[in-house]
């Protein structure tokens, strides 16, 4: 059954958008953060290069941030940050949650469960996350 799978997936990705939308830490630990929630959903999937590319997307977009948030502390002030605008900083979290829902579409249209996912019940190896 891998309606848990899809569950845990959903789950993650949503925790991601909202870490990108939330987050006031460093930049780093941004980065940190969201590809950490965001590999969580890999555990269970068969390798597959279009979800991968997804995260290698999401990556990027994430990085873009980090170049707009203040070098010193990470953190978002007001005025220009980094010698940008926090509409430009505002602009860059959109794109990036816009990254991760196409990566939750991708991981949830393609994903199949590999063979460690069906060894803790989550479905069948081989079957696509339902």
């Amino acid at each position: 059954m891998s309606t848990q799978l899809r569950a845990d997936v959903v789950r993650a990705l949503d925790a991601a958008s909202d870490q990108v939308r939330a987050h006031r830490a460093t930049a780093a630990k941004l980065v940190d953060d969201v590809m950490r929630l965001m590999d969580g959903t890999l555990r269970f999937l068969e390798p597959d290069q279009r979800i991968w590319e997804a995260r290698r997307v999401v990556l990027e977009r994430l990085e873009g941030i980090t170049v707009l948030m203040d070098p010193e502390d990470g953190r978002v002030v007001a005025g220009l940050v980094g010698g940008q605008s926090p509409r430009a900083i505002s602009t860059a979290r959109a794109r990036t949650i816009e990254a991760i829902k196409h990566r939750r579409t991708k991981v949830l249209g393609q994903g199949r469960v590999n063979a460690a996912g069906d060894r803790v019940g989550l479905g069948q190896a081989g079957a696509l996350i339902r």
